[in-house]
């Protein structure tokens, strides 16, 4: 319908019951009138006229009953649009709300420029004013697809161009649902507090959201709106309401509608303000409580407070201790403003008897609770005692009893011993009997003593007392003697007390004597016993030969002062006659037994002396020169090393290398024990004469003169290794030397002088040394800085001094049964499966390492052999890299410290490894050396080669052509040393031939019970020609069962 401009026109609807209408809102449709007419036919009519038409009134007029209308607006009726064409005014003019328009991603949207005149031609421009097509209709305006941004109108009136409002286009991403979620930090107030509600909106960029609560009346409440787009989409709008008071209680409830669609949601919450704090207590258990003894109960009071209460137990009105052992306390929120406090008795003693009083307190109000505590104790009687009157013949039996509550006593007694199993037999006692009376009364300590009198005992009778309560009955019995029997009872029990004193005295005798700890060589020589070389048992050493060309004359050697002392026996300094043709005189070391030696310590030591004639001669290991075993003691005559052990030469000279390199810090010296700036009260270990046994110095004493190993010839022999007097950076990296560089490394002066290259060539001839017995099969067991000396020259010699050394007091060992093991330097197979292998060794090689470069440390400075050191070791703890060593040193002590043996290196690629990190020069001097060593006339080397006429020295060599191998092909041998993985047996005994040939065709295993089977399958006892009276005495003369020398897996 058109109307002209400025001209008036009316509408009129008329319904069966009451209607309105519905017009365009826009900016100038003023003049708009609304009245209501009575109908006589009963209708209702409603009239709209307008006055003065513009173009702001152009558009839809609605009229709908009042009942059909809905909350958000929309309504239906009938309708009418009206145009009002104005040429000063084409386009309608819109509201703000209009031309904003949100529309979901891919939904059309509808841009209203909409036109007065219904014949008017409109286009449609974006903000580079470019036309956009889509279908136009004047009632609406242009509907389509657009992008988001700017869009406008325009149309010619009579030649004008006229343009519409700007129409901006906001494309929102949206769920058809709409998750709403309200949230509070607290549902509970007190006047004066800041309320706080949230409401959360998910998964939409825009809505429409109301608050409705108590204070909106009163435009009380701050509303905030957060956008957060990550990780998700979510609006949250918060409302504060500060100053809270109790008027501000209700419902606080937020309603969002959807930005496009005609979805809402509402969630609400339900906030309380009190006028103040409270506390109210709700206890669940009666003011009076009884427990019996050693049960668990659980007392357990509710409260209601808020603000959260500070809540706590007294007991007799002191305060309980939480998580006490018997008594336990314990808080905790059930709700926002709900708490739960638990009293737990564990094993309720009688000493929990008391008053408990439960204390709940905040800052307005505090609440006490406090219930009594009775615990029940069964009748317990404590004494039944026999105050005899002597010879009068009266007797009087006392019975102490004691329980909650306290016990009844009743007295019962029994004529028929014989009978007294059968309750018929009990007579229950009286004061109307006659020569017998009975009182009972409480005593100091609240406990019931009752007694029962006995005129005369002329017979042997059982008097039974019962102690009776709530919770049961006890009865004790006691046996009165007549007079004249207990006399005779009397001697009877004396005698029988000494018995079993002399019996105890001899058990505890018999384990002291089994737990005394023996001597053992930790060296073993292991033979392999499967086609494929992987399993091995271990030799007995009593089975190995011994040439008597290794006797030496007893008048020969002159004994001197004491190198070492142990349990076991000792090292003393000497001087032999007559060892070699080169030195007729040579200053030697001799280990021998103590005088007290058992005979299973003397078969120790004639096995440590056929393992060394086994080996055979070497520059690092100290060699064997001869023995003596023959009329006397047994004498172990071994090379003479100038500086004793590495472990005290290091620490002798720390200070000497930190000086020499002063880029080193003298930083903590934890692993030592010492204070570094406390030069006055350091001391080093230095064992002479009769000492301690924790390390050796051999070193020579200032009265006596130094005899000479060798005497030099063409300068150069087997102990010129390693004196290092130069001054060189601290560095391990390879580099050439000249020839004058590598004479002054190899000098042989008395210089003490301690450097970097010195600690990387004692590494690498250990490794050197190992590799040698590695490849005669031997296993050291005990490789460690203590078990290394220093032979003149710096020369490093391999030994094992477990003899000389009192193990019992040494720390680094840990007793285990009849043992001491030294625990942190085996491998994890050894301490836990007993599993001693060449490989093992390698583990203790890493160790050896962590000594040499920390300067003679302790391993796992500060750690105890405990539990938890068994355990960080499973679990893969190693140590740190030391002060002084190289990310090269570090990285083969960690590949020794692989978990699994054969991921560990051999020696020979141990030697290889090591050899690297030294001048080019420094193997071939070395080589040199050790080949001068084999071709000398050193008695260890003539013993073996077989060139020598001395009456004492010669056995001839059976292996000539290995000496040659050494010289031609020295690296050949070492190529087959330690590869094989081994599997052990424990240390053997001997045994018969018949159970040889039942055993030895069993493989070894890895448990202890099959080690222990298969333990003795190379043992026999046959004397050989060359094996002294004394040798085959010490056999017979072993007493003990062969068990007692199986090692046991050491957990």
């Amino acid at each position: 319908m058109v109307v002209q401009l400025n001209s008036n026109f009316t509408l009129k609807c008329s319904g069966d019951s009451e209607v309105s209408w519905q017009y365009p809102v826009t900016e100038g449709n003023h003049r708009i009138d609304i009245r209501h007419e009575e109908n006589n036919s009963g209708l209702f009519v409603t009239v709209l006229e307008v006055g003065n038409a513009s173009a702001a009134h152009t558009g839809l007029y609605v009229c709908y009953y009042n009942h059909t209308q809905v909350e958000d607006g929309e309504v239906e009726g009938k309708d009418i649009y009206i145009y009002v064409p104005d040429p000063d005014m084409p386009f309608v003019p819109s509201i703000p709300e209009d031309q904003f328009i949100l529309v979901e991603e891919g939904d059309p949207a509808v841009i209203p420029c909409r036109t007065s005149d219904p014949d008017a031609q409109v286009t449609l421009v974006n903000s580079l004013d470019k036309p956009v097509y889509a279908l136009y209709d004047t009632k609406q305006g242009f509907i389509g697809n657009f992008p988001a941004g700017s869009y406008t109108c325009k149309t010619m009136v009579k030649g004008v161009e006229f343009k519409s409002d700007e129409f901006l286009i906001y494309i929102i991403r949206a769920t058809s649902q709409l998750p709403v979620e309200i949230e509070a930090l607290k549902t509970v107030y007190k006047t004066g507090e800041t309320i706080v509600v949230t409401c959360v909106v998910f998964d939409n960029e825009v809505v429409n959201l109301q608050w409705n609560y108590p204070g909106k009346v009163k435009e009380k409440g701050l509303i905030k709106l957060d956008d957060i787009k990550v990780p998700s989409q979510k609006l949250v709008y918060t409302l504060t309401i500060p100053e809270a008071s109790v008027k501000d209680t209700g419902d606080y409830e937020c309603t969002a509608r959807h930005a496009t669609k005609e979805v809402k949601e509402n969630k609400k919450v339900v906030i309380t303000v009190h006028d103040k704090g409270f506390v109210h207590l709700e206890p669940q258990f009666s003011p009076l409580e009884a427990v019996n003894l050693h049960e668990v109960k659980n007392f357990v009071v509710d409260v209601q407070a808020y603000p959260a209460p500070k809540m706590y137990w007294l007991k007799d009105n002191v305060t309980l201790i939480e998580n006490l052992t018997e008594i336990v306390t314990s808080s905790n929120r059930v709700q926002e403003t709900r708490f739960q406090s638990i009293l737990k008795l564990i094993r309720a003693k009688e000493e929990d008897s008391g008053y408990y009083t439960l204390v709940a307190e905040n800052e307005d109000e505090i609440k006490r609770y406090t219930f009594s505590l009775l615990i029940q104790v069964p009748a317990l009687i404590s004494a039944l005692v026999d105050d005899h009157h002597g010879s009068a013949g009266g007797q009087t039996v006392r019975c102490l009893a004691e329980g909650t509550p306290l016990p009844d006593v009743e007295w019962l007694v029994c004529k028929d011993i014989k009978k007294c199993s059968n309750d018929t037999s009990w007579t229950l006692l009286t004061n109307n009997i006659s020569d017998i009376h009975m009182e009972a009364h409480l005593d100091e300590k609240n406990m019931v003593e009752s007694q029962v009198t006995f005129q005369k005992v002329e017979e042997t009778l059982v008097v039974r007392c019962v102690a009776r309560n709530d919770l049961g009955a006890v009865t004790r019995e006691l046996k009165l003697v007549a007079p004249t029997l207990r006399s005779e009872l009397t001697v009877a029990a004396a005698v029988l007390v000494l018995l079993v004193i002399v019996i105890i005295s001899l058990i505890v005798l018999v384990i002291i004597w089994k737990q005394k700890p023996r001597y053992e060589i930790r060296w073993r020589v292991i033979e392999s016993i499967s086609p494929d070389g992987h399993e091995y048992i271990y030799v007995d050493p009593m089975q190995l030969p011994y040439d008597s060309r290794w006797e030496f004359p007893r008048d020969g050697l002159v004994l001197g002062r004491i190198l070492g002392s142990g349990a076991f026996g000792k090292v003393v300094e000497g001087t032999a006659y007559g060892l070699s043709r080169s030195q007729p005189v040579m200053k030697v070391a001799v280990k021998m037994l103590k005088p007290t030696a058992r005979s299973s310590e003397k078969q120790a030591l004639m096995s440590e002396l056929k393992i060394m004639t086994h080996l055979g001669p070497h520059l690092n290991i100290v060699n064997l020169l001869g023995a003596c075993t023959k009329s006397g003691p047994i004498y172990i005559i071994t090379e003479y090393c100038f500086y004793g052990d590495l472990v005290n030469y290091l620490h002798k000279n720390r200070d000497n290398f930190l000086n020499r390199h002063p880029e080193k810090p003298k930083k903590d010296l934890d692993i030592f024990g010492m204070n570094p700036a406390d030069e006055s009260t350091r001391s080093y270990v230095i064992l002479s004469f009769e000492n301690t046994g924790d390390y050796m110095d051999m070193k020579q004493a200032d009265t006596t003169q130094y005899v000479p190993m060798l005497e030099r010839k063409e300068g150069s022999k087997y102990s010129d290794i390693q004196r290092s007097v130069y001054d060189r950076p601290a560095s391990y990296k390879k580099k050439s030397m000249s020839e004058s560089e590598v004479k002054n490394l190899l000098s042989d002066d008395s210089s003490e002088g301690l450097s970097l290259l010195d600690l990387l060539s004692f590494t690498y001839q250990v490794a050197r040394g190992m590799e040698f017995l590695a490849s005669k099969n031997c296993v050291h067991r005990d490789l460690a800085a203590r078990n290394v000396l220093l032979a003149q020259g710096k020369i490093v010699k391999i030994c094992d001094f477990g003899l000389a050394r009192d193990i019992m007091h040494d720390s680094n060992y840990v007793s285990k049964g009849s043992t001491f093991l030294p625990v942190k330097w085996m491998a994890p197979e050894s301490i836990f499966d007993n599993l001693y292998t060449t490989l093992s060794d390698v583990w203790s090689y890493g160790i050896l390492l962590w000594e040499i470069f920390s300067l003679g440390g302790t391993p796992y400075p500060g750690m105890m052999v405990d539990s938890t050191f068994y355990n960080k070791i499973k679990s893969g703890y190693r140590m740190a890299k030391p002060d002084h060593a190289t990310n090269e040193v570090y990285e083969i002590m960690v590949k020794c410290w692989n978990s699994e043996p054969e991921k560990r290196p051999s020696f020979y690629h141990l030697s290889e490894i090591v050899e690297s990190l030294l001048p080019g020069e420094y193997k071939k001097s070395y080589e040199k050396i050790h080949l001068d060593f084999l071709k000398s006339d050193h008695p260890a080397v003539t013993r073996m080669r077989g060139d020598c006429d001395n009456a004492y020295i010669g056995v001839t060599y059976k292996n000539e052509d290995k000496l040659k191998d050494r010289e031609s092909g020295f690296d050949e041998q070492r190529l087959s040393a330690d590869s094989g993985y081994i599997i052990p047996l424990p240390d053997i005994d001997p045994v018969s031939e018949d159970e040889l040939g039942k055993r030895n065709r069993h493989s070894s295993q890895t448990s202890e019970e099959s080690a222990i089977e298969t333990g003795s399958s190379s043992s026999t006892f046959i004397k050989r020609e060359d094996e002294t009276i004394e040798d085959i005495d010490m056999m017979d003369d072993i007493g003990i069962d062969s068990s007692d020398l199986v090692e046991d897996s050491f957990l």
